[in-house]
């Protein structure tokens, strides 16, 4: 099938999920195509080598885009007045959303000048919020294409009343978490035509393991990866580490991500005396990020960012047969079993993420265990080839549903 993904930025480096998806579908045989809303991120090129993005088109928001937008404006008026009855519609009552939308209309218009021209089986709106815009038209004015809409924590935390909208009429709804279905029938939208699909994770990265990581452990290692903004609880996991220097003096923490929290957490380093046990990586490829994994203990996740769920680097981490420890976020009891392959504390207590560590210090025989169910967990419930080739069959159902109308 041809497919065409409209998101807002592609790739952009806190959406590694994003690449593994379209990745597992063109290994498994669908031509993809990329559509975003907005200009390319600063690290465009380097984020398309580093992720495998070979022959992989891309096309963004530019000057083009807007010269496409005033030819498509005096070509076909109807749809323009179609998709600005439709925001205007939807959004009169949100001031924000209907301003953004007007923002991002040019945008829109071009992305379905060119879907409209390149005739996809499917076109998939990889967030489900301002995307919608484009799914309206293909819809309305593409009767033959599927239209597929991903519904998760930021879209619902967004609640952009065109994704309400949308979902009545899209041929296929899905999202990633089980935790997300409550919020979606409180914004109106029928749950029983949601599709719960989990994110996988790419489980064939080449690194070396070890039968054991925690044998005889007297160096452990800590790793945390996120975007360093506040919410994401890095200061939390400084203040775990500081607690295993108690014990363990010769611990190392590596802290993986950039973002305008970096300077403050570097100032907590300096404060704390940490200097010589942390390390800040600054944003690495995943395949790096993942050969770090591989040699740490532990990985630690201390959350508070309200549209965390399910994330993918916790699944890379035990995979890795890392023991994890993170926050109690939507949905992550359907990722782990505490106690039994990670740990879930509550938002900001550092005190019992400490414990969970120590617990796994002193006690190797348990610490192994964990690391080892944690692995078996993605084996069995989250790769990524299965969950994007359960999306294939929900395509072409729709496809062939499509074709019979």
């Amino acid at each position: 099938m041809n497919v065409a993904y409209i998101t807002m930025q592609f790739p952009v480096p806190s959406e590694t999920f994003a690449s593994l998806d379209i990745e597992s579908l063109r290994q498994q045989g669908q031509d993809v195509s990329v559509y975003c809303m907005r200009p390319k991120h600063v690290q465009f090129e380097n984020l398309m080598v580093d992720r495998g993005h070979t022959r992989l088109k891309v096309t963004h928001f530019s000057f083009v885009s807007i010269i496409v937008f005033f030819t498509f404006l005096l070509r076909h008026p109807f749809m323009t007045l179609s998709l600005l009855g439709w925001v205007f519609f939807c959004c009169a009552k949100t001031p924000k959303h209907f301003f953004k939308s007007l923002v991002l209309f040019p945008s829109a218009l071009s992305i379905f000048s060119s879907v409209l021209k390149e005739k996809p089986d499917v076109v998939h709106l990889f967030w489900g919020h301002y995307p919608s815009m484009v799914g309206y038209l293909v819809k309305k004015y593409m009767t033959n294409t599927v239209v597929s809409m991903f519904l998760g924590a930021h879209d619902l935390v967004s609640a952009y009343p065109g994704s309400v909208r949308l979902s009545e009429d899209a041929d296929v709804v899905v999202t990633h978490s089980k935790s997300n279905l409550p919020m979606m029938a409180e914004l109106g939208i029928n749950v029983n035509q949601v599709n719960v699909v989990v994110r996988g994770t790419k489980l064939d990265f080449p690194v070396e393991g070890v039968d054991n990581k925690f044998k005889e452990l007297n160096e452990p290692f800590f790793l945390t990866a996120a975007r360093l903004i506040e919410e994401k609880g890095v200061d939390d996991v400084l203040r775990i580490f500081k607690g295993i220097l108690n014990h363990y003096p010769r611990a190392f923490l590596y802290i993986a991500g950039d973002g305008p929290f970096r300077l403050k957490l570097e100032k907590m380093v300096s404060n704390l005396g940490l200097q010589r046990n942390v390390s800040f990586l600054g944003h690495v490829n995943q395949v790096e990020l993942i050969k770090v994994m591989s040699k740490t203990h532990f990985f630690l996740l201390m959350s508070r960012y309200p549209s965390e769920r399910l994330p993918n680097v916790v699944k890379e981490a035990m995979y890795q047969e890392c023991v994890v420890v993170t926050t109690k976020t939507h949905g992550i009891d359907e990722l782990i079993d505490h106690g039994v392959d990670g740990f879930i504390v509550e938002k900001g207590d550092w005190e019992n993420g400490l414990d969970s560590v120590n617990t796994c210090l002193v006690d190797e025989v348990s610490a192994h265990s964990i690391s080892v169910n944690a692995k078996q967990k993605v084996i069995d419930k989250f790769d990524v080839n299965i969950s994007m080739n359960t999306y294939i069959n929900f395509w072409q159902v729709a496809k062939d549903r499509n074709g019979l109308l």
